[in-house]
């Protein structure tokens, strides 16, 4: 146990909480571990056990913000509610919870546009559930008979890079100034239909 009580797990989450709001305070290139230990009157030995540098520690703010994306779109795909009716508020809410970053977090937005450049190993997993949840939603569309000729699998595919511009960070941040929720629908409508139509 730390001299401050604090548990090993609570080290971490404050030093993510301390980073999130140092970042948006005085932005992403003036961050520093150093400044996170004196947040929490930790010493570096006790901070460098969970974060051992600086990219470390902006990876978990980064890892923190798309497990709650994951977690909320998780929810809206488990509604009991009609599948299309779920795709369209899935993909929505996906479009809204990455703009919303880019506009109100822009410093810590950042941060995860480096992550998602490299691939790092939580961005992969974010893409990844994104797939599984929308391979789930589009299952249940051919299990309800709304859609038919193809497997989830495919379908999510489709469905998937059709949108990427409305979900891929450098592509969100380029419209940013745009609303495209109303292009966003028109263009799961016409993926919906001709998936209603197939043999």
């Amino acid at each position: 146990m730390p001299r401050t009580g604090l548990t090993p797990l609570e080290i971490r989450e404050k030093a993510i909480d301390a980073a999130e709001e140092r970042i948006r305070r005085h932005g992403f290139e003036k961050f520093r571990l150093v400044d996170i230990a004196k947040d929490l009157d930790v010493s570096h030995v006790a901070l460098y056990k969970h974060f051992p540098d600086k990219q470390e520690l902006l990876n978990a703010v980064s890892q923190r913000w798309l497990n709650r994306i994951d977690e909320t779109l998780l929810k809206i795909a488990e509604k009991k509610k009609p599948s299309k009716d779920l795709i369209f508020e899935w993909f929505l809410s996906f479009h809204q919870l990455k703009k919303e970053k880019v506009q109100k977090d822009p410093e810590l937005f950042k941060a995860f546009d480096m992550a998602a450049e490299s691939l790092k190993p939580f961005v992969v997993k974010h893409i990844n559930e994104m797939h599984r949840q929308l391979q789930m939603l589009l299952q249940k569309a051919l299990d309800e008979k709304a859609i038919q000729g193809d497997t989830a699998a495919n379908l999510g595919k489709i469905f998937f890079e059709a949108t990427v511009g409305f979900h891929h960070p450098k592509l969100v941040y380029q419209h940013l100034a745009e609303k495209r929720e109303k292009l966003l629908k028109q263009i799961l409508e016409v993926l919906w239909n001709g998936t209603e139509g197939r043999s």
